[in-house]
């Protein structure tokens, strides 16, 4: 994730909560009438202003999310739906659970309403396994994390989607969104399916899948596990396959450790006459210091990589703004083939480097990205004590197209692959051999 402070100076790592007693109906055509002004809560604490925190909260969205409205995510039309039950929330944290289902329908992983606690979501993707489809109403696994317990238990694409914790996928949906699947478009319920099959965090998940006739119900540990793991590995691991070098990230872009370790991996691997980088376990993005430090081994002279729009400032004061960012070269300069992969849990800042390598004419290849949208922003909520993860700048390849449009030139479908069988990485190693 591309980082910028704003009120709140601790990174987050938030997960979602649910509540199945909250859920929305059709967005109502009129707005509601106005609660009392404070709401009396039930254990006698201080009343609750929340009609003054509802307010804060969409005031913030409305001038300062960068994503408010995109295709498949109407914003204001999300604030309709939950204006009411944030409006009879008698307590702060009450409010926060509607806040978060109001994050839930935005379908971006960088919109994360905190501080949650053990009945909240593992973080998507940081701390997710799964990533599925859904179509016509049935879900569908699409791609399994490398290394996860999913993987390890034989969980594999293309596999039909039964029941998640006990539910359908419908119910799953509605349940992580708080409204009916119908009132949802594509994109908001295939990001309630697979925040579902994340789980409930420091909890084990059950699945039911059908492949081809046969039904199996797995019994899988919490993603947030295999999360702790990668926190524990070096920024880097360098591989060599005959004359191709293998450079794979370890969820490291946030890391300024990683400036130096990649340095001296690629010092380690100059005689090699190919390189993959892979980006295919950065999940929680990073920053650009440490992404151009990555890209400016590329280059021999100055190049744009990412363009910046902040739509804030047209919004509050009639003036549009953006500007583009450049890398500049770092050495060594790596002289041999090059080839970047990416996939689902490639996040953020992750994704930042597979534009940018793009835009450098290096091949990438893999899935379909994280899309974590926007440059990050953290904000602090004084009236219900709520922080907030949140893209304020729309980020676009240099092209004009955005970030999360990007596809890798050299596409799968599905990114990952158990030891032996990573066909993306065994192609990716014959393109530059």
């Amino acid at each position: 994730m591309l980082l910028l402070l704003r009120s709140y100076f601790l990174p987050l790592l938030f997960g979602f909560r649910f509540s199945a007693s909250l859920v929305v109906g059709t967005v109502p055509s009129t707005t509601p009438p106005p609660p009392p002004a404070r709401a009396v809560a039930p254990n006698g604490d201080e009343p609750f202003a929340a009609t003054a925190a509802w307010e804060e909260f969409t005031a913030l969205l409305r001038t300062r999310y960068a994503y408010f409205t995109r295709p498949g995510v109407e914003g204001e039309a999300i604030l309709t739906a939950f204006a009411p039950a944030a409006h009879a929330a008698p307590t702060k944290a009450a409010f926060r659970d509607v806040l978060q289902l109001v994050a839930h329908n935005f379908a971006d992983p960088h919109f994360i309403v905190g501080p949650l606690d053990s009945t909240d979501y593992n973080v998507v993707p940081t701390s997710s396994d799964l990533v599925a489809s859904y179509r016509d109403g049935q879900g569908h696994l699409v791609d399994v994390r490398h290394e996860s317990d999913a993987e390890q238990q034989g969980l594999r694409p293309g596999a039909q989607l039964v029941r998640v914790d006990g539910l359908s996928p419908r119910e799953a949906i509605e349940r992580v969104m708080g409204r009916p699947v119908a009132t949802l478009s594509p994109v908001q319920c295939e990001a309630g399916l697979n925040i579902a099959l994340a789980g409930v965090r420091g909890h084990s998940r059950q699945l039911t899948v059908r492949v081809g006739h046969q039904r199996r119900t797995y019994t899988l540990r919490s993603p947030g596990e295999q999360a702790q793991r990668v926190r524990t590995l070096p920024p880097v691991h360098v591989t060599q396959r005959g004359s191709v070098a293998i450079i794979r990230f370890n969820n490291s872009l946030g890391n300024n450790a990683t400036i130096a370790a990649f340095q001296a991996a690629l010092q380690q691997v100059q005689s090699s006459t190919g390189l993959v980088l892979d980006f295919r376990n950065t999940p929680s993005g990073g920053n650009t210091t440490v992404a151009r430090s990555i890209l400016g081994h590329f280059v021999r002279v100055e190049q744009p990589y990412q363009v910046h729009v902040v739509p804030s400032e047209q919004r509050l004061y009639g003036v549009p703004r953006k500007f583009v960012e450049y890398v500049l070269p770092l050495a060594p300069y790596y002289t041999g083939k090059v080839i970047v992969l990416g996939g689902h849990w490639t996040g953020s800042m992750g994704e930042g480097l597979l534009i940018g390598f793009a835009a450098l004419g290096v091949p990438t290849a893999g899935s379909e990205l994280a899309h974590l949208l926007g440059a990050l922003f953290n904000e602090r909520l004084t009236q219900c004590d709520a922080r907030v993860d949140l893209g304020e700048e729309q980020l676009l390849q240099v092209t004009g197209a955005p970030r999360e449009a990007f596809v890798p030139a050299y596409y799968r479908a599905a990114s990952e692959g158990p030891a032996g069988q990573d066909a993306l990485l065994e192609q990716s190693i014959q393109l530059v051999q």
